[in-house]
């Protein structure tokens, strides 16, 4: 351990520095607390969310008299302690919520102490036995496509000191640190065995291993069109949450992270509310918006959903309990039956932790730049970059179909040069007969002003019906055999979702437009649990994938299929789907029978509320 001590008489306004016991050059710096005496944690954040374990706790003390030692505690438990008045260690954490509590002891005897509530969130549950690497992503046995996108935590009693990434006996990655998080890129196709391999600070280097098979994107020039149609704010929990039992019920396996009915959230008055089945197809909104989001997060206790609800006042459901609703296939068939015949994820997220606008930036141009909140274009439209630009400069043909006047890009400059390339959905039909004519790259808006965008507000039969009208039309169609079809929404809606947010690669510098009164954030996490259902001849049937992806991961699909130039590090990064397909067949040429999407549920607000309040 590497400590300097600071022991002078005052250090209000100090800028503490330790050198980290990891071996790299890199320094933890923040500025002391001026209050006497205090601690001052520098890592990890309060309500922040850590990707792997052991955790880095840095803190310092600011004291009149000597500091003789101090103390981590989790979750009122000693686990360390350093005769210092400084510390810098790493301490494993087991995945959940936790409270670390830093405490300093004095010359007089005095006891002060900072509590930091913080969420261990890797991707899987951690091997709790000392010594072990737990590799996350990929799972063993997995099909996986490149870049490869490796997760592994490492349980250990001492400080990681490096961390390594082997492939079939080759180092390919190095870390000085006991992170990893990475993507893994140019690996060829067929089987490989994966080995992440830990080394700590006592000398002792352990490991795991496991055996996954590559996919080819030789068969990929069999898909010369990728549609992508995205609704409104809806959660996993909320539309797909009962598709496990519904696997099971079509003799399938239950391998969906579902809605957990047991959990217990408390509503504005303090009462406990578990997730219910709506008896609405309609219901109040409620408000994702940048604050929202973080508090629904708090920290990653995914326990905030209901006390934002105060955001979107209601006279009919006060307390919020609203925002604990699901459906199901009796209210879905339609996607139910979709997302069992072809392919779905229940890891799949919004781009950035705020609502609908800051998420479609991270659609059209990999990043918000900033915005995370509905701020007004300037004139001409936004500058950024699209994938429309990028698919321009490639030339590589493309189409926008809008549904009403809610389309989206005019609030872009790519469409002062670009508006030809707009059509009616009207269009749609006919242009699928011509398979030829049939643009590359296809975006179909969705239909607010009409109220079929299944936002909350509005009837979501009416818009699932539309969706399955338009892809309909899809699969009956000669342009059927070449296509790729995905489905998804825009973010989570302000609805319950108990899958805490997946930590993302930043998508550039720059750093979020914050006002006075906002919640701390950053861009290296997505937003919440979306549904998505990737429909197409290629891929797997019944399928359910369960690796981390966002929104930008259709950028990097459609990157990756017309060799297209990524637009930011995030959807460069990004894994490119070709998990969910099989180019050696076509299984579904003759696409399933669907069931007809209903449109007579009952649409009545006062309904909305769980039962019992």
């Amino acid at each position: 351990m590497v400590h300097k001590r600071i022991c002078v008489a005052s250090l209000a306004g100090l800028m503490f520095f330790l050198g980290t016991s990891i071996g790299h050059a890199a320094a933890q710096s923040c500025t002391l607390r001026t209050a006497n005496p205090s601690v001052t944690v520098c890592t990890p954040t309060a309500n922040g969310i850590a990707p792997v374990s052991p955790v880095q706790v840095v803190a310092g003390t600011t004291d009149t008299y000597t500091v003789t030692a101090v103390q981590i505690y989790v979750d009122n438990v000693l686990v360390y302690e350093v005769n210092a008045n400084a510390v810098n260690t790493y301490i494993p954490l087991a995945t959940g919520n936790h409270l670390i509590t830093v405490q300093g002891w004095d010359a007089l005897g005095r006891t002060f102490k900072t509590n930091v509530p913080m969420s261990m969130t890797p991707p899987c549950a951690l091997n709790t036995t000392s010594q072990t690497v737990t590799i996350c992503t990929p799972g063993s046995s997995a099909t996986v496509s490149s870049p490869l996108h490796v997760v592994a935590g490492i349980t250990d009693s001492k400080p990681v000191t490096s961390i390594q990434v082997v492939v079939d006996g080759t180092q390919i990655y190095s870390n000085s640190g006991g992170s990893l998080d990475v993507y893994v890129k140019n690996l060829k196709a067929g089987n490989h065995t994966l080995m992440v391999k830990a080394q700590d600070s006592a000398g002792a280097t352990f490991s795991s291993s496991v055996a996954i098979s590559t996919t080819s994107n030789t068969g990929l020039s069999n898909v010369r069109h990728i549609i992508f149609f995205v609704q409104e704010n809806r959660s996993f929990d909320n539309y797909f949450g009962m598709l496990g039992p519904y696997l099971v019920s079509r003799g399938l396996p239950n391998n969906i992270d579902g809605v957990p009915l047991n959990a217990t959230l408390y509503d504005t008055q303090g009462q406990p509310v578990h997730p219910f089945h709506y008896q609405t197809v309609c219901t109040e909104n409620l408000s994702p918006f940048w604050n929202e989001t973080h508090l629904d997060i708090d920290g990653g206790k995914m326990d905030g959903f209901m006390q934002t609800s105060i955001s979107v006042p209601s006279t009919i459901d006060p307390t919020g309990t609203r925002a604990m609703g699901y459906y199901d296939q009796t209210d879905l068939p339609y996607y139910y039956e979709l997302a069992t015949q072809f392919a779905t994820s229940d890891r799949f997220f919004s781009s950035v932790e705020s609502n609908t606008n800051a998420n479609r930036m991270y659609l059209f141009a990999g990043t918000s730049f900033g915005h995370v909140r509905p701020d007004t274009p300037p004139p001409g439209g936004w500058t950024q970059p699209t994938i429309f630009d990028h698919l321009d400069q490639a030339g590589v043909s493309w189409r926008y179909y809008y549904q009403d006047s809610g389309a989206y890009l005019p609030q872009w400059s790519t469409y002062q040069r670009d508006a030809a390339k707009l059509a009616p959905i009207a269009n749609w039909a006919a242009d699928l007969q011509n398979e030829a004519a049939l643009p590359s790259v296809i975006f179909i808006e969705r239909a607010g002003p009409s109220g079929l965008d299944e936002h909350p507000g509005n009837n979501i039969q009416l818009g699932a019906a539309d969706v399955a009208n338009i892809l309909n039309e899809l699969l009956a169609s000669p342009s059927w055999a070449s296509s790729i079809f995905i489905l998804t929404y825009d973010e989570g809606g302000g609805l319950f979702d108990h899958v805490m947010t997946a930590k993302m690669v930043k998508p550039d510098g720059i750093a979020p437009i914050r006002q006075a009164h906002d919640q701390p954030g950053t861009f290296d996490h997505a937003g919440f649990r979306i549904p998505i259902v990737v429909v197409s001849p290629w891929v797997k049937p019944h399928y359910v994938s369960h690796t981390w992806r966002d929104l930008t991961s259709i950028l990097r699909l459609i990157e990756t299929r017309f060799n297209v130039a990524g637009l930011t590090a995030r959807d460069s990064n990004a894994d490119n789907m070709m998990e969910f397909f099989d180019f050696s067949n076509s299984y579904w040429l003759n696409p399933p029978p669907l069931p007809t999407q209903p449109t007579n549920g009952t649409c009545n607000y006062s309904l909305e509320k769980a039962p019992g309040f």
